[in-house]
């Protein structure tokens, strides 16, 4: 479905810039299935955002060139309610295209055609804060965002295959996901770098670049291929992160499907330069991959590629849609029908194309099968189950990564790349890598006691067979049940959620401390600030040197500490959660919750600080005696945003108003600017062709297309 609005969307901004509607149609399949959506395939919420993104350009043109007042601020507001990220990219590629379309003469801008832009642009930016808005203080949180490119690496790429990955995924189908291909690297392996039209490849494209000079989808399409060389230019469209990315390809590749739809209908471009460059390139890609390869001294020929027979594969499958592209144009060259026929063999080009990706990408039909077994299918359900008032977490195997989000368990194991900055600075101090996903292995066991976790699922190795007990490396863990294709192990030394410590320990001694021993000693003392030590030091003692080390025996009894110490009763619900507590004297009850600025808390009915301990959990103070400890969460920005939302609908429905009242309305004239008189159809559409009483004949050129002033009343 989301393709098939991608195609539609793109059909009706492609469509004001070539006369046949076949032509604009086939233009609509190759920006919906291009090599970018390809490559994103795995990411099915980025198929969103370049579903609805042509709606953008297609709002501009009508606010520019037909006088259609509203239509634009809707439109950044659905884009940007979609999807923040994207979102970004998009104002930048958005300001790139006014500035090069104003250029043009069917652009018809003007001050105040600007200024009506920018002021549809901040309503529309106003009506999605509701979304935007806490989106964006959640993401500026993130240390991901704060990595910026500083000397070298803002103008050139330290990954030397990046120019060659992104110049081959525009002529070839791309590689897929994590698997870079002709071109290996350990870098960028899911950066979506895809730009392959089905069927056409770049043939179309560059014939148009060749003899269409001057023309404003050229001048946007150099810009944009400087862009994607250079890093410090392609990070704007990130705001300036130094991560590299690049999905805002999406952007451009509308405007390269354009040109091979007007490429296809304009019987004045000669296809042949395309194709021979095309072929070049194609057959440069063949002879690097024959290159030799050398490994423990041994030479190795035919092994370049990482996985050869798909590389072949691709290429064959590229080179047979140019050899039907020739077919095609010279088919047009003898005024024979065509379009129709090239519509049909691009959605057979889009279907094999999203099959060379698919099918080598996600998985083997055995490993698919096994997937959706053990992952998806209801009938092979966990038997475990957490409700509100029975709250633990589980861990799993690798590569098993998001298999408990499906199960509906809470697990310490998850892709997840938009967390709170508590949880990167967390595993941080201990040493752990954390960028998109939370993967702490089996080495750092005492995270299992200091995040509840009641259950470890470990995978079974497919085809093995084994008559002994399962055992896994986790200390305390004992074999429980075997299902769904996985051993499941109970751990002996849980630890409830909500539980005290003796002791504490300074942030200057955690500094201190050996990375080896940090993860062990969370589960010994409750890490402080020097501000927390003044006013909760008397409820702990300070830890000794000596007790910093812990053996997995004493880990263990730690577990059984902490646990004699827990609450007595844990539920959570939507908005937060609530515990109880008795305890004979007062302390600080220690929560694994990652810290956010959205949670505030109460102590007996009284407002109590939530402080932030661990260097990234939450922690309260609680009384001697029996405590009922409640925490409510609000997501930051959410009211806020809420305000601007309604003050955004308020001056959208002010401005509509002030149109109405002022009479301004649509212009008649054609929306189609097409620079070329006769299209490549054999029937040419009656709108198309006959004059009218408020039109010229179909020669006339895009300057005269659309002339008029605003109408008033």
């Amino acid at each position: 479905m989301k393709h098939g609005i991608a195609s539609l969307t793109a059909y009706a901004y492609i469509r004001r810039f070539v006369r046949s509607p076949h032509a604009a149609m086939i233009g609509g399949l190759l920006y919906a299935f291009s090599g970018f959506q390809l490559f994103n395939i795995f990411f099915n919420h980025f198929q969103d955002v370049t579903a609805f993104f042509p709606l953008l350009l297609i709002a501009m043109e009508e606010l520019v060139n037909q006088n259609r007042r509203g239509v634009f601020a809707l439109s950044v507001a659905l884009l940007a309610a979609i999807n923040y990220f994207f979102f970004t990219g998009q104002v930048v590629f958005l300001v790139l295209y006014f500035i090069v379309r104003c250029f043009s003469k069917n652009f018809h801008a003007s001050l105040k055609k600007f200024f009506l832009v920018l002021l549809e642009a901040v309503i529309g930016v106003m009506i999605a804060c509701v979304i935007l808005l806490p989106s964006a203080l959640a993401i500026l949180a993130n240390n991901r965002v704060s990595e910026h490119l500083f000397g070298m690496d803002m103008v050139a790429y330290s990954d030397r295959t990046r120019i060659w990955r992104i110049l081959l995924s525009l002529f070839l189908i791309p590689d897929v996901p994590a698997r870079p291909n002709l071109f290996s690297s350990d870098f960028g392996k899911w950066a979506s770098i895809g730009g392959y039209l089905p069927m056409f490849s770049m043939a179309g494209v560059l014939a148009f670049l060749k003899q269409r000079d001057g023309h404003w989808a050229k001048r946007i399409t150099v810009i944009c291929a400087v862009c994607a060389c250079v890093p410090i230019l392609n990070s704007a469209f990130y705001a300036l992160n130094g991560s590299y990315y690049a999905r805002w390809f999406y952007m451009p590749i509308l405007i390269l499907a354009l040109m091979t739809a007007y490429s296809l209908d304009n019987r004045q471009i000669d296809w042949k330069y395309g194709f021979r460059i095309c072929f070049i390139f194609f057959a440069a890609f063949a002879a690097i991959s024959l290159l030799p390869t050398k490994e423990d001294d041994e030479i190795h020929w035919f092994s370049f590629a990482e996985y050869p027979f798909h590389f072949y594969l691709v290429l064959l499958i590229c080179t047979a849609g140019l050899a039907v592209s020739i077919y095609l144009l010279r088919c047009r060259k003898k005024h024979k029908p065509f379009l129709k026929q090239a519509m049909a063999l691009t959605t057979g080009f889009c279907v094999a194309c999203t099959m060379a990706v698919v099918y080598f990408g996600a998985f083997e039909p055995f490993r698919a099968r096994t997937y959706v077994d053990q992952a998806i299918d209801p009938e092979q359900e966990i038997s475990l189950s957490v409700s509100e008032d029975n709250f633990f977490r589980i861990d799993i195997s690798e590569n098993c990564d998001n298999y408990p989000m499906l199960w509906k368990l809470p697990s310490m194991r998850t892709f997840h790349s938009v967390v709170p900055a508590s949880i990167m600075d967390f595993y941080k101090e201990l040493g752990i890598t954390r960028d998109v996903a939370s993967r702490a292995d089996t080495s750092y066991y005492a995270l299992r006691g200091l995040l509840s976790v009641e259950y470890y699922y470990q995978q079974q190795e497919i085809g093995k067979i084994t008559a002994d007990t399962p055992t896994c490396d986790l200390p305390g863990f004992v074999y429980d049940t075997t299902e769904n294709g996985f051993y499941r192990f109970k751990n002996t030394a849980y630890v409830p959620m909500g539980f005290t410590f003796d002791y504490y320990l300074s942030k200057g001694m955690w500094d201190g401390t050996s990375t080896s021993y940090r993860t062990n000693l969370l589960m010994r003392a409750l890490v402080l600030s020097n501000k927390q030590i003044e006013k909760y030091g008397s409820y702990m003692q300070p830890i000794s040197n000596n007790n910093v080390q812990m053996t997995e025996e004493e880990y263990l009894q730690e577990c059984s500490n902490r646990a004699a110490s827990a609450c007595d009763s844990f539920r959570y619900d939507s908005s937060g959660f609530t515990a109880t507590i008795s305890l004979e004297s007062p302390n600080l009850v220690f929560f694994s919750v990652p810290y956010d600025e959205g949670w505030t808390a109460t102590v007996n009915g009284k407002p109590a600080d939530v402080e932030e301990v661990d260097n990234g959990f939450m922690a309260v103070a609680a009384e001697a005696g029996d405590n009922t400890i409640v925490f409510h969460y609000t997501t930051p920005g959410l009211h806020a945003g809420a305000a601007l939302t309604a003050g955004g609908v308020v001056l959208f429905a002010a401005y509509m108003l002030i149109c109405w009242k002022m009479g301004i309305r649509r212009k008649t004239e054609r929306v189609c600017c097409a620079d070329y008189p006769v299209s490549a159809e054999e029937e040419i559409l009656p709108e198309l062709t006959a004059p009218d009483d408020n039109t010229e004949a179909q020669t006339t050129t895009p300057a005269e297309d659309n002339t008029g002033t605003e109408e008033t009343s």
